[in-house]
């Protein structure tokens, strides 16, 4: 892509303002007076090769030993710079890839993983245009080379949590799985409700980066903690096997200050591969005894509920904002990741509870108030899809071939074919989807651009854009075809399978076009 275009150098620096470069717990707080903008916000995000620390053992709350990893990343670090926009902005993204060339492979079956060095951008949960230098995921940027996103976020999107990260087919999950992903915050809405605004808010970007010693394949004759092996790193119980541990922004086991009946606002954001979470706050001294936090939004887009639960679920590309309102008097909190039995967990594998941070009540009691749902309510982004509004059915099986060597992933019976015809949806259409796994694994259902409707067993309405179905059960999910039209994804969350052929393009097209096209 060549040298650095000029309007990048001179406007540059005078946008540094639109940016949020840090990835700290803490994040802005508040959201100012409007909730539609029509700013450029850019961002460059370099791809490289960083060496960066990880905390390995821990005593007492302190960090006793580390290690030094070197793994692919954006701007050097251990998690990608938090992105803030507004609906109506355009997000301007230079796309940076510094990463080395590779040996030519020798297969040329797409759904054997590789171009780990080859990447692009998705922007994930963001309802925009898959087309062209949009969120266009079917791209690929070769080491050496640049490439400019401008992703134009509509002026009524709706505000929230989203995130970006790599999405090269092939690369997926060794990528993401290095920590090349970030949060992606749409600010207005929901963050103006007085008492949201005044809640301090933090950001947890969740990881397990599966690191190992291996010889570098870039400098001959030496070893590194890298992500390089896919097998080894992705291969069931291997998470668990390697005794690493979950990171929040790039920090194993973080501590985070509370004042006595504060309320904060937590995003959670789980940028994992393959390892579900059960996030519950429990008292340091009585780990059995559960703070109850309160549910706002999943996948960025606002319930209208203050739902007050014990535990949140988080699957891979799951997001949930939470409300906590600490005790009113000083003591510790741990987060933790709650024990799973085998039926319960991504992996098909029991899982012990781990802690993931420190919540540290301290200072002088404060009377902070949670928001009223009547507040809430008036931010829900979409209606409920209803029964005489359906237009037609799809259906996604996700199944596994587990006697072929390695294991072959399909959707519908078939594999990832970039040469086939994409499966067209019209624009303007409803449709009901039916989601299923085989017996054998459960799956987390993705699809870019258009989010979907989903009923949970108590009957609520939740918008989402990623849904975990367990092995051998199936799921109804609604979707509205809206605005875009043009070729993007739909398929497993866990990278691994993506990148192994779980995963199929669609193409939103005009009312009017035969759905029995052409090869694209």
């Amino acid at each position: 892509m060549g040298q650095k275009p000029l309007f990048w150098e001179s406007l540059l620096l005078r946008h540094l303002n639109a940016l949020v470069l840090g990835v700290g717990l803490l994040a802005t707080s508040g959201a100012g007076a409007a909730s539609q903008s029509n700013q450029d916000v850019y961002q460059e995000l370099v791809v490289k090769y960083a060496s960066n620390r990880i905390c390995r053992t821990l005593e007492q709350g302190r960090c006793t030993q580390q290690d030094e990893v070197k793994l692919r990343s954006y701007n050097g670090q251990l998690v990608g710079p938090t992105i803030e926009a507004r609906p109506g902005d355009t997000l301007r993204v230079l796309l940076d890839n510094q990463l080395p060339l590779e040996p030519p492979r020798g297969s040329h079956d797409p759904n054997v993983p590789h171009g780990f060095n080859v990447t692009n951008l998705h922007t994930h949960g963001l309802h925009v245009s898959p087309a062209g230098n949009a969120d266009n995921v079917l791209i690929a940027i070769d080491p050496g080379q640049k490439f400019e996103y401008e992703i134009k976020v509509p002026s009524d999107h709706p505000a929230g949590t989203f995130w970006y990260h790599a999405h090269k087919h092939g690369a997926v999950a060794i990528q993401v799985a290095s920590g090349m992903a970030g949060a992606l915050i749409i600010r207005g809405g929901i963050d103006e409700i007085p008492a949201i605004r005044a809640a301090r808010e933090k950001i947890f970007v969740f990881q397990q980066i599966p690191y190992a010693m291996v010889s570098d394949p870039y400098v001959p004759g030496t070893q590194a903690n890298m992500v390089e092996d896919f097998d080894a790193s992705f291969a069931p119980g291997r998470w668990a096997a390697s005794g690493r541990r979950t990171t929040i922004n790039g920090v194993v086991e973080p501590v985070i200050k509370m004042r006595s009946g504060e309320v904060q606002r937590w995003r959670f954001i789980h940028a994992g591969v393959r390892e579900s979470l059960r996030l519950k706050l429990v008292r340091e001294k009585d780990p059995e005894s559960v703070v109850d936090h309160f549910q706002i939004a999943h996948d960025g887009l606002t319930t209208g509920r203050l739902d007050q639960v014990s535990e949140t679920e988080m699957h891979p590309g799951y997001r949930t904002d939470v409300l906590v309102r600490a005790g009113s008097k000083p003591e510790t909190y741990l987060l933790v990741d709650e024990a799973s039995a085998a039926e319960d967990s991504i992996t098909g594998q029991a899982e012990t509870r781990k802690v993931l941070a420190r919540i540290e009540l301290e200072g002088t009691y404060v009377s902070m108030p949670l928001p009223d749902t009547s507040a809430l309510v008036q931010h829900v982004p979409f209606k409920p899809i209803l029964n005489e509004e359906l237009t037609g059915t799809q259906e996604a099986r996700f199944d596994m071939d587990v006697q072929s060597t390695p294991p072959k992933f399909f959707i519908n019976g078939k594999a990832f074919d970039p040469d086939a015809p994409p499966r067209k949806l019209k624009l303007e259409a409803v449709e009901e989807w039916f989601v299923s796994a085989s017996r054998f694994s459960g799956h987390t259902f993705h699809v870019h651009v258009n989010p979907f409707q989903v009923m949970t067993a108590d009957g609520k309405v939740l918008w989402r854009d990623t849904f975990f179905v367990k092995a051998n059960e199936s799921v109804k999910l609604r979707s509205r075809y809206k605005r875009y039209i043009g070729q993007f994804v739909t398929h497993c969350h866990i990278l691994d399978h993506e990148d192994m052929g779980m995963m199929e393009v669609l193409e939103i097209v005009q009312p009017g076009t035969s759905l029995h096209g052409s090869h694209h």
